[in-house]
């Protein structure tokens, strides 16, 4: 991370830029789901020059390996999406109008539960075909995520049930929700694990 420190900085201002557009729901997103690269880039970095059997010849064995990728996913997902919705506020609080941001809370609470999401589809596809291969399905992955965005924020904006439903039953669909996210999860690292142990060096 202190390496990518630039690149991390460029995220940074690209946010505060997009700021302006004044599409704080965008902003967040955008933010939470590129920092979640940083994840993959790591595994990449562990990989390349025979990485992975010096790893291993270490005290640690595949699953604490594949279970610290996926804290680190959790972690670096909260955290960049904090920084999103900190900027944001900062922002609307100097404009003295916070409007969008209550108008918008319920869609940018949707975006971290749906990057974890994303992010526990790739990792074990990540895992599986290494830096190489991984690379196409990271784009396909790339793509859906994209196509997937759009197609929710304009079924958003044709319809708010989906908003309504949540802001009628908070409880009943973030307890859905949080299911889905964490059985996505929990899932995806049994997975990793299996891959990984299989996997040789």
């Amino acid at each position: 991370m202190m390496g990518q420190k630039k690149f991390l900085l460029l995220l940074l201002f690209m946010t505060v830029v997009l700021n302006f557009n004044g599409n704080i729901t965008f902003v967040v997103y955008y933010l939470t789901f590129v920092c979640s690269f940083f994840v993959i880039s790591s595994i990449a970095y562990d990989e390349n020059d025979n990485g992975y059997p010096f790893l291993f010849c270490l005290p640690i064995d595949r699953s604490v390996y594949v279970r610290e990728k996926y804290v680190f996913e959790i972690l670096l997902n909260i955290v960049s999406w904090l920084a999103g919705f900190s900027i944001c506020f900062l922002f609307q609080a100097v404009r003295n109008n916070l409007d969008p941001l209550r108008e918008n809370i319920l869609t940018m609470l949707l975006i971290l539960p749906i990057v974890l999401i994303f992010d526990s589809v790739v990792l074990p596809f990540q895992f599986k075909f290494g830096n190489e291969k991984g690379r196409i399905v990271l784009l396909c992955c790339f793509i859906i995520a994209f196509a997937t965005g759009y197609i929710l924020d304009q079924a958003l904006n044709l319809s708010h049930g989906i908003l309504n439903l949540i802001q009628y039953h908070p409880n009943l669909s973030g307890l859905a929700l949080g299911a889905v996210t964490v059985l996505t999860t929990a899932a995806s690292y049994v997975v990793s694990v299996a891959v990984m142990k299989k996997k040789e060096f």
